[in-house]
């Protein structure tokens, strides 16, 4: 079995409240490359033979053999020496290129399994260079450079696999390929390229639609003057988010019909939901495409049907015996739980949000110590009015990426405000401040929060001026479906709504956009 067959990915949790994590590397199933030649290593037939005139003897051939197979099983520190062993022999060299290929392809995947990414990069970088042909190798190091933080590196090589393996990416870890994707560097051919090399492979995250990825690379034909781009990426596109944004943004106006049907947010989120119930009956052992009907669910407000589903959902996996789980992808459960958190939320169930949300800090994710549903259920508490439990709640949740630091400091902020400890809120405001690339709408949130409205404004309004964040704080000021807010939080949301009255940020938004009454929930948030 193939290594891209597998839904890996090295960052670290990287989305804090939103995120959806991929499986984990300690999980890969490495063995998956059979070498090429490996055949000839039986004991008889002509191919050992033409291997012994090669000069290959019959106890190194049995040895790189029995190196090969250990990656099939699960003692990867075992597979790690024997195949270090087999490749620091004399004999080595004399093996086919395309065994030497393979070797230093399945020395790479052990290494990642055994956490050494550098080792990792260094074998799967000599496979590529001696000729490697195997999509697992670009995989692995576009992986390994995300993780790196190059991200012009990792696009560039998600464009090639997409170029020269369009089948490879129907098995590709959907989350990695839309972060790599839309971390493409601004203002670089690349951001351009793996965007369309994505398009022209027809690729739709295996039917669960590809975001706002669309909306992306309309904007650069937009800026191109590429109507016939433009109106292609519209016609793909089947998130209702990513259609608020094309609705919403005056850099489309000259180019699409804001009235026609495609652009009904209501019908085009209940399309969505009827796909994905649909797809969740074609894919009955598949949690992924119940996650993301989940969302459908909870975008048009049948927040009943998402705690129904969940339930039925998580009873179905409690029941299967340990050997034989209901679903192949069970890293997804975790997002089954916050699913239903959020549903039981929206219908004023606090106490059963909760405990679902701390019921999802005690699982793993992506076989790590959990991130974003100790993230959320932190946010969840401070907006209650409980920051002490806030803080316990997000006092260990272990590595994170940029944004989930952002998620973090901003309930340090929302306590130590509630709490009235200056210098704390103080403190988290300045680290809110220095990152707010990570996250504008995050940073402005808390300058609402810190009754800081002029401030509030002057980064609203920047963000808005720059083409490059425009799209998304013109998404974050539309006035969507909301339950009633939380007690601690009601006196943030009426600032907020304050903010967007103020006739400079109204005229900010005015020229570069507009805010609408959406029909939909919005997909962020507790």
């Amino acid at each position: 079995m193939k290594a891209w067959m597998w839904a890996i990915c090295l960052l670290a949790t990287t989305q804090g409240v939103a995120a959806q994590s991929a499986t984990p590397v300690d999980s890969h199933d490495a063995h998956h490359q059979q070498p090429p030649a490996a055949a000839s290593l039986g004991k008889t037939g002509p191919a050992l033979r033409e291997k012994r005139k090669q000069g290959v003897s019959p106890a190194y051939a049995r040895q790189w053999r029995d190196a090969m197979a250990l990656g099939d099983q699960d003692d990867v520190a075992a597979a790690d020496r024997a195949l270090a062993q087999v490749m620091a022999h004399r004999e080595f060299a004399t093996l086919s290129e395309d065994e030497q290929r393979a070797t230093w392809s399945r020395a790479a995947w052990m290494a990642v399994r055994l956490g050494d990414h550098d080792r990792a990069r260094r074998w799967a970088t000599r496979a590529i260079d001696a000729g490697s042909d195997d999509p697992d190798n670009v995989y692995l190091l576009a992986q390994l450079d995300a993780r790196d933080g190059a991200h012009g590196a990792a696009a560039t090589r998600l464009r090639d696999l997409a170029v020269r393996w369009p089948h490879v990416l129907a098995h590709l870890d959907t989350g990695f390929v839309m972060q790599t994707a839309r971390q493409a560097p601004e203002g670089t051919p690349i951001r351009l390229q793996v965007l369309e090399a994505l398009l022209q492979a027809n690729w739709d995250a295996n039917g669960l639609g590809a975001g706002d990825l669309w909306y992306q690379l309309a904007l650069l034909y937009q800026a191109r003057g590429d109507a016939e781009g433009v109106r292609r990426a519209v016609a793909l596109t089947t998130s209702p988010e990513a259609l608020v944004k094309f609705r919403v943004d005056r850099r489309f106006d000259a180019l699409l019909d804001r009235n026609e049907a495609a652009f009904d947010i209501a019908a085009a989120a209940k399309r969505r939901m009827e796909h994905l119930r649909a797809l969740a009956a074609e894919r009955p052992r598949n949690l992924e495409v119940r996650m993301e009907l989940g969302s459908a669910l909870l975008a048009v407000g049948q927040h009943a049907d998402v705690v129904t589903l969940a339930t039925t959902t998580l009873g179905a996996v409690s029941a299967a015996p340990t050997e034989t789980p209901a679903f192949d992808d069970p890293d997804y459960e975790v997002w089954i739980i916050n699913a239903r958190a959020i549903a039981q939320r929206r219908l004023g169930r606090l106490y059963d949000a909760q405990a679902d949300l701390f019921r999802g800090t005690l699982m793993s994710e992506s076989g790590d110590l959990n991130v974003s549903q100790a993230l959320n259920l932190g946010q969840f508490l401070c907006q209650r009015g409980r920051p002490d439990e806030a803080l316990a709640a997000i006092d260990n949740v272990g590595q994170m990426s940029g944004y989930g630091r952002m998620v973090q400091a901003s309930i340090e902020h929302c306590a130590a405000v509630q709490r009235q400890d200056a210098a704390a809120a103080k403190r988290a405001l300045a680290y809110l401040g220095e990152h707010r690339e990570d996250s504008l709408e995050i940073w402005i949130w808390a300058l609402v929060e810190a009754n800081r409205m002029d401030d509030a404004a002057a980064g609203l309004i920047a963000a808005l001026a720059a083409p490059a964040t425009r799209g998304d704080l013109l998404a974050a000021v539309q006035e969507y479906r909301e339950p009633a807010p939380l007690p601690a939080f009601e006196p943030v949301q009426a600032r907020w709504r304050a903010l967007l009255a103020r006739d400079d940020v109204r005229k900010a938004v005015a020229d570069v956009g507009r805010i609408e009454r959406q029909p939909i929930f919005a997909s962020s948030g507790i």
